[in-house]
């Protein structure tokens, strides 16, 4: 791993911020974290990868299937599986890193979160639906 990134991402430039925020969101490939993370960032940007990265990455990571199982579902090499996927992450940290769109996201959804538990009971119902706008 080299300063956060998984092996074979490419170096993207950030400054400060931006860059500390990806480098907490990457850590362990495999955390519960990274995973939803990565699923976020297949939400945002998937339609911006070739449809055999966005497939790959979706058994992967929305079906949770091995890449023996998504080899096996394409008639493919678990290598080939493992190529697609790894220049659909590097594509999707690439995207995240210039448009910010998931920490955005994830941002808007911590401001909601904490407006709720701003909101006095009473109001509760009348704020509901602008708290809804907010943590979509």
């Amino acid at each position: 791993m080299r300063a956060g990134f998984p092996v074979g991402v490419k170096e993207i430039c950030l400054t400060g911020r931006r860059l500390s925020y990806i480098i907490k969101r990457v850590g362990d490939r495999m955390s519960l974290e990274n995973i939803v993370w990565k699923g976020g960032l297949l939400d945002c940007y998937g339609a911006l990868l070739t449809a055999r990265q966005r497939e790959c990455l979706d058994l992967y990571y929305n079906e949770n299937l091995t890449l023996g199982e998504i080899a096996e579902h394409f008639h493919i090499s678990r290598q080939a599986v493992h190529d697609a996927m790894r220049h659909g992450e590097e594509q999707l940290m690439t995207y995240e890193a210039a448009l910010h769109m998931e920490e955005a996201r994830t941002a808007r959804k911590e401001a909601a979160a904490a407006l709720a538990r701003m909101v006095a009971p009473e109001r509760a119902d009348e704020a509901a639906p602008l708290l809804r706008i907010l943590s979509e």
